[in-house]
C-alpha cells in the first residue's frame, strides 16, 4: 500500500457496536485504510500530515442536509439578532448597530416572534430606532420581514394590514429593492461561510433553494483552489407557471446539471418546492384551523393538483424532488404528490414540524425523507409561547416526531437549516437525544418519547444525510475506498455524559483528504 498522505492517530474511529479502530489513513481524496494506530503508522512517511485525535472520536464528516448557505454567509454582515429574548435586548441591538453601521440600509435577521407584544414588532417601534434609512429584519425563520417606513417608502409600497410586516411571497417580492451584493461580495461572504463550517466539523452541505443562480459562485471558489466543502444545488420548483412551462425549466436544468454529472464538489439532481410557510406566522398550511381567534388554515402556494403533477413530471425525468412542508395539511400534500412517484427517486419532506398521526408511518411506507433539523424543536421561549400555542395542545404534542418516524420504518436526514438557526451540529445532537434547549431545560425532555439515541443522530447528520443526495456509496462513514471527508472531536462521544454532548469541539476538519480546519 502507498504511503499515506495524511493520517489521523490515537482516536476512536466512530461504530458503534463494532470492534472500535484507532486511526485512519489517507491517500490523496479517498480512505486508503481504517484501523489500529499499530496498522496505519507503517503507511506513514516523510511527506504525511499527522493528527493526534488523544482519545477522541474519529467521525465522518458531517453533511448537513438541508441549508441555505448563501444566504447565511451574506448575513454575516448584517445585524444578529438570533437568541435576543425580549424587545428590550433587541432594541438594545439595533440601535447599537445603528449607531456604528453606516450603509445605505440596515439590514438585519434572527429576530424571535416571541420577543414581542402579540407575536409581531411594529413599524412604529422600527420608526423610532431607525429613522434616518430604510430598515429591513427578517425574522429568525426567514419567512417574515420587518420593515420601517423608510423601506416602504423606497419600495414604494403602503403600510398594509399588518402596517412594517411583510410575510410568505409579498416578502419575496420585496427582496428586489434590497441592495444587490456584488459577484465579489458574494464571494468573500461564502469564503467566511466555509470558514465557519469547516470549524464545526460540517464537511457537505446541500443548498435548499435557488441553486441555479449560485452555481457560478460555487464554480469559482472551485476554479480559485478555495471551496473545501461539498455543496449540493436544488433548483427551484415554483408555482403558478404551468406544466408546460415547467417542463422547459426543467431541460434548463437539466442542461446546467449537466455539466456537473459526477461530480464530487458541486452537483445537483434535485428540485425544491414550498408546500406552505410557518407556524408562528400562521402561514402553515393545516387540516383544521389554527388555534384562538383568529383561526384561518394557513396558506397553500400551489393550486389543487399542482403540486403533485409538477413534482411527477420532474420525478419521471430523473430529478429528486423535496418539499418544504410545515402543517399537517402541506406534509399530507407532499405525501401525496409523491405516492405516484419512483420511491427510486427518494424524494424528500423538508421540516415536518407537525405531522397529522395517520401520515408518520407513510415516510417508511412510502420511502420519502424525513428531512429535519432538530434545533427547530428546541424548547426555547419562542416554541413555548408562540408555536405551540398557536397549534394547540393536541397538534403540538406531536412536534417534530423523529423517534415516530424512525420506528415506522422512516428514514431520517438531518440539517441545520441555517441561518434560521447556526451551524451546529452538536446542538442539534443534544436536541435530538435529549429535546432540551442548551441549558437542559426541561427537566427530562420536551415530548421525550421522540428522543433519539446518539448513533441514531449521528447517522443521520452523516450517512442519513448522504443517502438523501444519493451518495451512500462515497460518504457518511469511514472505510476504505470512501471519501477522506473526516472530523476529530476534542472527546469520545460515545463516553460523553449526554447532557454535554453540545460542549463539544471540533479539532480538526478534513475534507477530501485536505486539512481545512485545525483548533
Amino acid at each position: 500500500m502507498r504511503t499515506a498522505s495524511l493520517a489521523i492517530l490515537g482516536g476512536v474511529v466512530w461504530a458503534p457496536g463494532a470492534a472500535h479502530a484507532t486511526a485512519v489513513a489517507v491517500d490523496g481524496e479517498m480512505i486508503s485504510a481504517v484501523g489500529a494506530d499499530a496498522d496505519i503508522r507503517p503507511l506513514i512517511g516523510t511527506d504525511t500530515r499527522v493528527i493526534e485525535a488523544r482519545g477522541g472520536t474519529i467521525l465522518p464528516g458531517f453533511n448537513d442536509a438541508h441549508i441555505h448557505f448563501l444566504m447565511g454567509s451574506r448575513g454575516l454582515a448584517h445585524l444578529d439578532l438570533f437568541g435576543a429574548e425580549t424587545q428590550e435586548e433587541i432594541e438594545r441591538r439595533i440601535r447599537e448597530f445603528n449607531a456604528s453601521n453606516s450603509a445605505p440600509w440596515l439590514l438585519a435577521r434572527g429576530w424571535f416572534y416571541s420577543a414581542f407584544p402579540g407575536g409581531m414588532p411594529t413599524i412604529e417601534l422600527l420608526d423610532r430606532l431607525v429613522p434616518d434609512r430604510p430598515a429591513y429584519l427578517e425574522s429568525f425563520d426567514t419567512h417574515t420581514a420587518w420593515v420601517n417606513s423608510r423601506a416602504l417608502d423606497a419600495a414604494g409600497l403602503a403600510p398594509g394590514a399588518e402596517p412594517g410586516i411583510l410575510k410568505e411571497h409579498v416578502m419575496d417580492d420585496f427582496e428586489k429593492h434590497l441592495p444587490a451584493p456584488s459577484t465579489q461580495e458574494d464571494l468573500e461572504s461564502l469564503r467566511a461561510g466555509i470558514r465557519i463550517a469547516a470549524a464545526r466539523g460540517v464537511a457537505s452541505v446541500q443548498e435548499a433553494s435557488r441553486g441555479l443562480k449560485q452555481m457560478p459562485l460555487y464554480e469559482a471558489l472551485r476554479e480559485r483552489d478555495e471551496l473545501t466543502m461539498r455543496v449540493r444545488l436544488a433548483f427551484d420548483m415554483l408555482p403558478g407557471i404551468g406544466i408546460d412551462a415547467w417542463a422547459r425549466a426543467l431541460d434548463m436544468y437539466e442542461e446546467a446539471a449537466r455539466t456537473h454529472k459526477g461530480d464530487r464538489w458541486i452537483s445537483t439532481g434535485i428540485v425544491k418546492a414550498f408546500a406552505d410557510g410557518v407556524v408562528e406566522s400562521r402561514t402553515a398550511l393545516l387540516l383544521e384551523p389554527y388555534a384562538g381567534a383568529a383561526g384561518g388554515i394557513g396558506q397553500s402556494r400551489w393550486e389543487p393538483g399542482e403540486l403533485a403533477a409538477a413534482a411527477q413530471a420532474a420525478s419521471a425525468r430523473g430529478w429528486q424532488v423535496e418539499i418544504h412542508a410545515i402543517g399537517d395539511r402541506a406534509i399530507r400534500d407532499a405525501l401525496n404528490a409523491f405516492e405516484a412517484c419512483d420511491p427510486a427517486r427518494r424524494h424528500r419532506v423538508e421540516h415536518i414540524e407537525a405531522p397529522a398521526a395517520t401520515d408518520i408511518a407513510r415516510f417508511g411506507q412510502l420511502g420519502v425523507i424525513a428531512s429535519m433539523q432538530p434545533q427547530h424543536a428546541e424548547p426555547i421561549k419562542n416554541l413555548h409561547e408562540i408555536w405551540a400555542p398557536n397549534l394547540g395542545p393536541e397538534r403540538a404534542a406531536r412536534g417534530w416526531p423523529w423517534a415516530s418516524i424512525a420506528r415506522s420504518g422512516g428514514r431520517l436526514a438531518f440539517g441545520s437549516d441555517w441561518p434560521v438557526v447556526p451551524i451546529d451540529p452538536f446542538l442539534s445532537l443534544h436536541v435530538a437525544i435529549n429535546r432540551q434547549t442548551g441549558a437542559g431545560e426541561p427537566p427530562g425532555g420536551w415530548l421525550p418519547d421522540q428522543r433519539l439515541t446518539l448513533p441514531q443522530a449521528v447517522e443521520a447528520w452523516t450517512a442519513g444525510s448522504a443517502y438523501a443526495e444519493h451518495a451512500e456509496h462515497i460518504k457518511g462513514r469511514l472505510r476504505q475506498g470512501m471519501l477522506a471527508d473526516i472530523a476529530v472531536l476534542d472527546r469520545n462521544l460515545e463516553k460523553t455524559v449526554q447532557q454535554e454532548i453540545a460542549q463539544t469541539k471540533v479539532e480538526a476538519t478534513v475534507v477530501g483528504g485536505r486539512l481545512v480546519f485545525e483548533r
